[in-house]
């Protein structure tokens, strides 16, 4: 397992090397960090998380459109049909890349079901998007990984607003 989340790591790192993806995580995290201000702002949202939701949403969208699709990938069909997996660094990057955006956001907006379908939704249509700017491949095990880290990032912010409203009502 430690080699594994070692080899995880070094891909993050590796990839963040190349100047398409690094620009495009922190182009869209500040880019989009601003906007999570200005969405606080009119709506009344927590505006850290809300800045935080922002920027997270700009890597989320950086690092799955910032790179090229290879040569040899998605000839064959649109989408690739693979089920739910976390055993290897890939597979479990997935399943984290949802988790800070849907977290922040939950604790910005205090509305997590609305979330959850906003990031479900996010997801499917990244998936479906890709292949289509020939900027990643589809696969329905990302969409799947994607989904769950996400329920999970919704549940564990459910579970600190309940705490915080539990703790302050006792008060």
């Amino acid at each position: 397992m430690l080699n594994e989340l070692w080899w995880m790591w070094l891909q993050v790192f590796d990839s963040l090397s190349n100047p398409l993806i690094g620009g495009g995580v922190v182009v869209g995290g500040v880019a989009l960090g601003f906007g999570g201000r200005l969405a606080a702002r009119r709506t009344g949202w927590r505006p850290v998380p809300s800045v935080l939701a922002g920027i997270w949403l700009g890597v989320v969208l950086g690092a799955t459109f910032s790179r090229t699709l290879p040569d040899w990938a998605g000839r064959d069909q649109f989408c690739q049909l693979n089920g739910f997996a976390v055993n290897g660094g890939i597979e479990l990057l997935n399943g984290l890349l949802f988790v800070p955006l849907v977290f922040c956001a939950v604790l910005a907006t205090r509305r997590p079901l609305a979330v959850l379908g906003s990031a479900i939704a996010l997801s499917a249509a990244i998936e479906i998007v890709q292949p289509l700017t020939r900027r990643g491949l589809c696969e329905t095990q990302d969409f799947l990984n994607n989904s769950a880290g996400a329920v999970v990032a919704a549940a564990l912010a459910a579970g600190v607003l309940a705490a915080y409203r539990h703790r302050t009502a006792a008060r």
